[in-house]
C-alpha cells in the first residue's frame, strides 16, 4: 500500500503544466492581440499549445471558409474556418470581431469567432445618483 501511494505521489510530481499569458499589442480603438502558452511535461509526449486572441475589424469574411481581421497596428490576421468553429453573433465586414485560435505543430486552428461590438473593451462604470 505504501509503495503504491509513493508511486502516485511521484507521478504527480513528475507531470508539470506551466502557463504564461501576455498582451502583445493593443491600440486606442480596442484592437488587441493576446497570447497564452501552455506547456505539459511528464509522462507521455511533451506538448506545447499556444492560444491567441485577436480583436479587430473584419476586413474579409466568407462564412464557413475564411476570415481576415485587422488588429493592432493595422496588421491583418487571416484564418481558415471549418465546421468545428463556434460562431457567436453576426459577423460582417467592417464590424468588430474577436477570433480565438490555437497553434499546434505550426498550424492555426480557429476555435471561436464572435461579434465584438465597439465599446466591449471599455470598463463599465457605476452610475451614481444625482
Amino acid at each position: 500500500m505504501i509503495t503504491l501511494l509513493a508511486f502516485f505521489v511521484a507521478g504527480a510530481v513528475i507531470a508539470q503544466t506551466t502557463s504564461k499569458s501576455t498582451t502583445k499589442e493593443k491600440d486606442s480603438q480596442g484592437a488587441m492581440h493576446v497570447e497564452s502558452t501552455t506547456k505539459q511535461k511528464g509522462p507521455g509526449p511533451n506538448t506545447k499549445t499556444k492560444t491567441e486572441t485577436v480583436i479587430g475589424t473584419v476586413k474579409t469574411y466568407e462564412a464557413g471558409k475564411s476570415i481576415t481581421v485587422t488588429g493592432p497596428k493595422d496588421k491583418d490576421y487571416s484564418f481558415d474556418l471549418d465546421e468545428n468553429v463556434a460562431m457567436k453573433g453576426t459577423i460582417a465586414v467592417g464590424e468588430r470581431a474577436k477570433v480565438t485560435y490555437s497553434k499546434t505543430d505550426g498550424k492555426d486552428k480557429v476555435t471561436t469567432v464572435m461579434a465584438y461590438p465597439a465599446g466591449s473593451h471599455a470598463k463599465k462604470t457605476k452610475k451614481t445618483a444625482a
